[in-house]
């Protein structure tokens, strides 16, 4: 067939009609064209500028927008930007301007966290994500600690803040030596510096920042506190009650911190009298006969009202200061313990034991390094969220990921399997009859034994797949990825799911517990294989590498709220 004998299909045109003029077409006068139109139409009206139902003009001129004169211009710039520099440049708007990355070095620059950085730069710019903070660390970038506190201590409301918990801190170790009435100071120190005292007196020592050895106000410490904080953290579990309180927000949260300060009073109380009654029975107590009684009414109260101001002293900070209040304390009680920490090293390297020393050191800071990557490390579970239309926006399509911290549980586990295991010792210390079945039993229980190191060991383990099993729920994940439309790639949504964020996060658990089992008897393993005791174990560590951390991201959290986000140059 040519093109000349094509024809349209049959039935597809029509032939138009012929419309006639006047009266001969059929149509009438008008031959069906109409009579007056739309102006002869009795209310008609018409807008200004309306041109018959075609496009109106303002929709046809092109919009020029608007710019708000008073608004701060930032420049962005992805973090694989920053490959063209050197090994140990530093990077700022000048360089990125002379690189032709920027057009303007007079703006602030924030960098995103796109792309990858494999060098090792010296980050001086205004701004910079999550992300990109800490793909730069990763690699050994300098927008790091140091840089952080220079800059807020340019800020005057971030600096009161420092200033007011360095106060707090001075207060507390001032209370920390100040002796309660009726309590031989002198045996005391005398008894725990030759090593008299028991094991669990010495791990609550460590704990108070020494307070115990001098018979001080503060000799509780944050211990109250911290044990009815997780009484009350494992009740939520239990008691439907408290449960309810722990989800109904800021108020449920008031509520749940005056419970715990109750706990904390009866805890102190209780501790209070325990810790009498192990002076008295050492005779550490200056008085006897009739007087007895009125020194008991005495201490213990002081206890208690020492472990009331602590806590006191903890929420100032929480309000007025940085950080987490009670942590700060106990990294300051604990740090307090350094100078003995190297008071013990040097009289082990007097006695012809460099070695152990120089071992020892370089440990403890491969302890730290090991400590701080393991609280950072995090297992990503990608996920990929399908796009949905809502009204004229469309919602969704990224990919993102769910972070699982390796230790999650924190030194919690570690808490609750020493409060266990130190009952025995606690009950030992009251115990006269040597011959005993049972006094040999609890003696299987001393710190520095094979017994205690495996039960310790497994307690550990133990408790942290408990932990990790309050704070991480499998299924409701599940189920929130899917009312969201997100989806693990490769895994149905819903059952399947669940059992494989279950999977991976045993996975993780089983790693941060064997972390946390490691670095816990790792300071009895010292003692019993170099026969060297250290005031400070691996348990005083991971406390202090965890509240320095937490409090360098409060403090740029701080920074983020008054417009200096992140390390500032």
């Amino acid at each position: 067939m040519k093109m000349h004998e094509l024809s349209p299909a049959f039935g597809s045109t029509k032939e138009a009609k012929r419309i006639g003029r006047g009266h001969g077409s059929g149509n009438g006068k008008t031959a069906g064209k109409g009579h007056k139109g739309q102006k002869a139409r009795a209310g008609h009206g018409m807008r200004p500028g309306f041109e018959g139902g075609q496009m109106p003009l303002q929709r046809r001129l092109p919009k020029r927008g608007f710019n708000n004169i008073f608004a701060e211009k930032w420049l962005a710039i992805n973090l694989s930007a920053l490959e063209v520099f050197e090994d140990g440049t530093t990077v700022d708007a000048a360089a990125l301007a002379e690189k032709g990355i920027i057009k303007k070095a007079n703006l602030p620059v924030k960098v995103l966290g796109n792309g990858k950085l494999t060098k090792k730069l010296t980050v001086k710019l205004n701004a910079f994500s999550a992300s990109a903070a800490e793909k730069i660390n990763s690699v050994g970038g300098s927008d790091l600690m140091l840089e952080t506190l220079r800059n807020a201590w340019k800020v005057k409301e971030i600096r009161n803040k420092i200033l007011f918990t360095v106060f707090i801190i001075l207060i507390f170790r001032i209370g920390s030596v100040i002796p309660v009435p009726y309590i031989d100071v002198a045996a005391l120190k005398s008894a725990t510096e030759s090593g008299q005292t028991n094991e669990f007196f010495s791990y609550l020592s460590i704990l108070t920042g020494g307070g115990l050895e001098y018979g001080a106000i503060f000799a509780m410490s944050v211990t109250p506190y911290i044990n009815s904080s997780i009484i009350v953290q494992l009740l939520c579990v239990a008691i439907p009650a408290l449960e309810r309180l722990s989800k109904e927000g800021e108020e449920g949260q008031k509520k749940l911190a005056q419970i715990t300060r109750y706990v904390t009073m009866g805890l102190a109380l209780i501790q209070g009298t325990a810790y009498y009654f192990y002076l008295k029975n050492s005779n550490y107590l200056s008085v006897t006969g009739k007087w007895t009684i009125f020194a008991a009414f005495v201490i213990i109260l002081a206890f208690t009202a020492g472990s009331a101001l602590v806590m006191w002293l903890g929420e100032q900070i929480d309000v007025k200061g940085i950080g987490n209040g009670i942590s700060i304390l106990l990294f300051a009680g604990i740090i307090s313990r350094g100078p003995q920490a190297l008071n013990a090293l040097i009289a082990y390297w007097k006695l012809d034991q460099q070695i152990a020393v120089v071992g020892i050191v370089l440990l403890f800071l491969a302890v730290i390094v090991f400590i701080v990557w393991m609280t950072e490390a995090e297992r990503r579970i990608p996920v990929q969220y399908a796009k949905r239309v809502v009204g004229n926006k469309m919602y969704g399509g990224q990919n993102t990921h769910i972070p699982i911290k390796v230790n999650m549980s924190g030194v919690m586990p570690i808490i609750f399997a020493s409060s266990i295991l130190m009952l025995p010792t606690m009950i030992l210390s009251f115990w006269k009859n040597e011959n005993h079945w049972f006094y040999k039993v609890l003696r299987l229980f001393s710190v520095q034994g094979v017994f205690y190191a495996v039960i310790y060991f497994l307690l550990i383990i133990g408790f942290a797949y408990f932990y990790a099993t309050i704070q991480f729920n499998p299924i409701e994940m599940a189920n929130n990825l899917r009312k969201n439309g997100g989806a693990i790639p490769g895994i149905r949504p819903g059952k399947s799911t669940s059992d494989f964020i279950s999977k991976i996060l045993s996975r993780i658990t089983l790693m941060g517990a064997l972390f946390l089992s490691v670095i816990a008897i790792l300071p009895i393993l010292i003692g019993t294989v170099g026969k060297i005791n250290i005031s400070l174990g691996g348990t005083s560590i991971l406390i202090m590498v965890g509240v320095a951390l937490d409090t360098v991201r409060n403090l740029e959290s701080q920074m983020m709220m008054r417009h200096y986000k992140g390390f500032l140059d």
